[in-house]
């Protein structure tokens, strides 16, 4: 099958990874139209069910504290050509963090990635956790998998039509909306985790989200005191993890 060609390699002493701080094994998951950068606890050897965190657009860091922080069977997944170069990875071009950031290569690469890391790990259930635009490839991938057992988005991405208004940028012309899958995502468990202070993402995206759905029952929100769009998720998603 496919999705059983996919190649996962432990990085060796000279990959292009530059935060040396982080003392979780890393792992190159090849796959698709991309190749994208995995990191996993070194103790961790299987799981029934993984938390599998995904990255946020831009420069990388927050997911991945996050599942520092969360630990246990927990593994992250960057997005395609964070933590490469151009000259290691020839297919990144401008579109991929503009207009194209959610796109179907893009969902496809990563949902790859998910099923490589399930079967290293020996996994048979996910529970998916996407920070800010993460939270927007989480969601999509969601509502085309049958492996889900539970969706957390932090800041979450949810209607980039609106959040592109919100902003005053150019629209994303190129990508998925994860609100064009809300009817479908009626059966999958979710919790959205929304900062009191985000002016990044604010509320209004999640609203516009849930506003295309017509059942609720699967569906917990919350607003989290304090929190920004960077800042202060770990408490509030340990929470909900419990």
């Amino acid at each position: 099958m496919k999705l059983l060609m996919i190649v996962l390699l432990l990085l060796s002493a000279k990959t292009a990874f530059s935060d040396t701080s982080v003392s979780w094994n890393r792992i190159i998951l090849s796959g698709g139209a991309y190749t994208l950068m995995g990191l996993a606890p070194p103790e961790l050897r299987a799981a029934d069910t993984l938390n599998i965190f995904l990255e946020g657009d831009g420069a990388p860091g927050t997911a991945l504290e996050l599942a520092e922080f969360i630990g246990g069977n927990s593994v992250y997944i960057a997005r395609p050509c964070q933590y490469f170069s151009r000259q290691q990875s020839t297919n990144c071009d401008k579109a991929l963090w503009t207009s194209h950031r959610y796109s179907r290569a893009v969902i496809e690469s990563i949902s790859r990635a998910i099923t490589a890391m399930k079967i290293r790990y020996q996994a048979s259930r996910v529970r998916l956790i996407g920070f800010s635009g993460g939270g927007a490839i989480a969601t999509i991938i969601a509502a085309q998998r049958d492996d889900i057992d539970l969706l957390i988005t932090v800041a979450g991405n949810l209607d980039h039509k609106r959040w592109t208004e919100f902003n005053e940028i150019a629209p994303l012309i190129g990508s998925l909306n994860p609100i064009d899958f809300a009817r479908s995502l009626e059966r999958v468990k979710q919790i959205h985790l929304i900062g009191e202070r985000d002016n990044v993402v604010p509320g209004s995206v999640l609203t516009s989200y849930l506003a295309h759905m017509q059942k609720l029952d699967n569906v917990k929100s919350y607003i989290i005191s304090g929190a920004d769009h960077l800042c202060c998720w770990s408490i509030a998603l340990a929470n909900v993890l419990d």
